[in-house]
């Protein structure tokens, strides 16, 4: 007998996704390892400048993309379910090309200019040969999204978590031989990111070919109807993504061109960190995106609002902890993993911290309007975000430094969830859960309070003052949100049928849920 749709999808969802967010932990330890070591063995000024440079190197990617990536994940699904395997050959051929173009013509022009770039924007000739660097990287990171873009669409989270944790090992691997072992300081950092790329994508082609092999026996035909197909849903998300490069690099570019390139370090010491609390809802976020895609193609909504009920509430009941920790400790998380010198990055931390929690709901509508092919909403709700990003950084920046960058950032994540949810709504019906999402924000308001009120009462060094306080801080927020019913036990049983649990985990933790 079949297994029941709703059960089949969570099953899915959750295996899918706890493979991604194991393989991202694991990626994320790594890059955090990386800069780390970059920050040790660079001054804050070389870190920044790195970052600055790789920043601005990241904004053409937008225009080799075009958007056809996100089109090629959400059309892959759609052709593997109908055996349409020669359009999936034929989607990535066109996908490749229009990218290879555009991309070439990119690089060709940043080439020719490196010096003037160079000595304008960064303001130091060092800049010129870890510039040219990164614009051959360009070249192999075109490869490497369609892989991504094609693996997702497939549904196969095993390779693309792989070909994600592999590139943050290999670039760590040849950022220790590059900078630790022979010394070639920032051009070394971006000779260790292109080797990396290169290798990985080689890799993953190869494994794409050998695993899908009905793929590429197929003939490849690239028309006019299919282009047609891929460019009506790219092109909205292309207008949206030239606003999501505004949200993404803004900051970082008008911190350097605004500020200082050690301010940029002491951003991109906070950023990474902050970015480690997203994990999870990217993690759920991938998976969740074709998965969209299958149900809004088979008229199956009801299942969706439940799916993504299901994901708002625990997301929530998960994140909130992890940002208590940031928001309590950020000058013990700086100074365990990048040392003294990047203290001046705590507050941004804390604010980032903070915003992840409307970046999480952010992601979620966001992941959902463009899987039910509504893709021009998502574009105008990213401009209307992107406007205020970039007008907030302008007067933020000068005064307050990175920690208005960092202001500036949560209040554009805020803007765009609440706008998102209108429309949501609106298309799906969809309610969100509030009261189980008030229990648990009160819940961590209240845990927050009790763990700066344990902080004044302990006056103890920093470490054990962290243990002393965190212990039973989140004991209590965990009963919080079994005792008040945040979590009911409909939640628990669902929970318990597609995820692994021992038998008296289960038994204890239903006879503390209301």
């Amino acid at each position: 007998m079949p297994e029941p749709e709703p059960k089949s999808y969570a099953k899915r969802l959750v295996k899918g996704s706890i493979i991604i967010f194991t393989a991202s932990v694991l990626s994320a330890f790594i890059a955090i390892l990386l800069r780390a070591f970059l920050a040790r063995s660079l001054n804050a000024a070389d870190y920044g400048l790195f970052y600055f440079i790789f920043s601005l190197i990241s904004l053409p990617t937008l225009f080799y993309d075009w958007g056809f990536c996100k089109a090629l994940a959400r059309y892959t699904p759609e052709f593997f379910v109908k055996k349409e395997f020669g359009a999936i050959k034929s989607s990535m051929a066109l996908v490749t090309l229009l990218q290879a173009i555009s991309a070439l013509s990119i690089v060709a022009v940043l080439l020719v200019f490196s010096n003037q770039i160079a000595l304008t924007i960064f303001k130091t000739g060092a800049a010129v040969l870890p510039l040219r660097i990164l614009c051959v990287w360009i070249l192999v990171n075109v490869v490497y999204r369609i892989l991504g873009a094609t693996f997702q669409g497939l549904q196969n989270m095993p390779a693309l978590a792989l070909i994600g944790f592999l590139l943050d090992m290999s670039n760590f691997l040849m950022v220790v031989l590059f900078v630790g072992v022979i010394g070639w300081g920032v051009g070394g950092v971006a000779v260790a990111y292109f080797a990396a790329m290169s290798a990985v994508t080689v890799f993953g082609l190869a494994y794409l070919m050998r695993r899908y092999s009905q793929v590429f026996k197929e003939k490849m035909l690239i028309n006019k109807p299919l282009f047609k197909k891929l460019f009506v849903f790219a092109l909205p998300v292309f207008i949206g993504s030239l606003a999501f490069i505004v949200l993404q690099y803004a900051d970082t570019l008008l911190i350097g061109v605004l500020r200082t390139n050690a301010e940029v370090g002491f951003y991109q010491v906070a950023q990474p960190i902050a970015s480690l609390l997203l994990y999870l809802v990217g993690a759920l976020s991938t998976v969740f995106f074709p998965m969209v895609s299958e149900m809004w193609t088979k008229g199956e909504s009801r299942i969706l609002r439940s799916a993504m009920h299901f994901l708002t509430k625990f997301s929530f009941v998960l994140l909130i902890p992890a940002t208590l920790v940031i928001v309590a400790f950020p000058d013990i998380i700086i100074r365990l993993i990048f040392g003294e010198g990047y203290l001046a990055g705590a507050t941004a931390l804390q604010i980032l911290g903070s915003a992840s929690i409307v970046y999480t709901l952010f992601t979620i509508l966001f992941i959902t309007i463009n899987g039910i092919c509504k893709p021009i909403i998502g574009m105008g709700v990213v401009g209307a975000m992107a406007c205020l990003s970039l007008v907030g950084n302008l007067l933020l920046i000068p005064s307050y430094g990175i920690e208005g960058a960092a202001t500036a950032f949560f209040a554009s994540y805020a803007l765009g969830s609440l706008l998102l949810f209108y429309f949501v709504r609106k298309f799906l019906r969809f309610t969100m859960p509030i009261l189980p999402l008030f229990k648990t924000v009160v819940g961590g308001v209240l845990t927050l309070l009790l763990i700066f009120g344990l902080k004044f009462l302990l006056p103890l060094s920093p470490w054990p003052e962290a243990f002393a306080v965190m212990i039973p801080s989140l004991l209590f927020y965990g009963v919080w949100i079994l005792a008040t019913g945040a979590i009911t036990k409909d939640d628990l049983r669902l929970i318990a049928r597609i995820v692994p649990m021992p038998k008296w985990l289960v038994k204890l933790i239903s006879k503390l849920v209301k």
